[in-house]
């Protein structure tokens, strides 16, 4: 096949030599492929998989691990650092978790590489987040409808405090709910992608967390898991 742009999500070691790769290609959607032989005498083919790195990929093979032929650098690789880095980890476990193998996403492809480039600037990584999972979740079929209240048709108030339930979308708030509120303001942002600040950002965080929660059958994110082990450690130095 001919050479494909690609990203590697994750990799681990396979066998003596080689590594499993899962890649998310802007043609061929997410694939699992073995680099055959990298982690012996091609070190700098295997230096060259890494993640946030733009590649050219060509692979052979049928069924769901198929064996990766060429590896190319496509241009410089996006420099993640610090709480960047965590972030992109993040991404790049929901893409794993929840894409389908060999579906092309062209839009979430364009999508990634628009999240990598806000993050490599590191100007609000919250902000990048948030507007990739939103879009990630539109792509796959699991759009918000943010709106308007599911069982009225109403528009949305922003004064009001609603609520998002995953498989029904958006009621009214009330005491006693399981999930937070989040007011009508903040999903206004969110619709518009604009004028973001501390409170819309936090509703929106809370959120995108529950949807999430749902989509993923409650099962945890590592991602996570490190970020929250690591704001602890942080917080026990300080």
């Amino acid at each position: 096949m001919e050479l494909t742009p690609a990203f590697v999500l994750h990799q681990r070691p396979y066998r003596e030599t080689s590594l499993l790769l899962d890649v998310f290609s802007e043609q061929y959607g997410r694939v699992s492929l073995v680099a055959k032989g990298v982690r012996g005498k091609k070190r700098s083919q295997s230096g060259l998989l890494q993640l946030y790195q733009p590649l050219l990929l060509s692979w052979i093979g049928r069924g769901e691990l198929q064996t990766l032929t060429v590896a190319e650098a496509a241009s410089p690789r996006y420099l993640l650092r610090a709480e960047s880095a965590l972030c992109g980890l993040y991404i790049n476990e929901l893409m794993v978790r929840l894409l389908p193998i060999h579906e092309q996403e062209q839009a979430i492809f364009n999508a990634y590489q628009l999240a990598l480039s806000g993050l490599q600037q590191a100007d609000n990584t919250e902000i990048v987040l948030r507007l990739f999972e939103k879009r990630l979740l539109s792509h796959l079929g699991y759009g918000l409808v943010l709106d308007r209240v599911a069982d009225s048709n109403q528009p949305i108030n922003e004064q009001y405090q609603y609520c998002y339930q995953p498989d029904a979308g958006l009621t009214l708030w009330q005491q006693g709910h399981k999930q937070p509120p989040i007011s009508g303001r903040s999903l206004q942002h969110l619709l518009s992608e604009r004028d973001f600040d501390q409170q819309s950002l936090q509703e929106i965080k809370q959120l995108m967390r529950t949807v999430i929660h749902f989509y993923l059958s409650g099962k945890p994110l590592q991602s996570r898991q490190l970020f929250v082990q690591l704001q602890q450690y942080a917080h026990s130095q300080g």
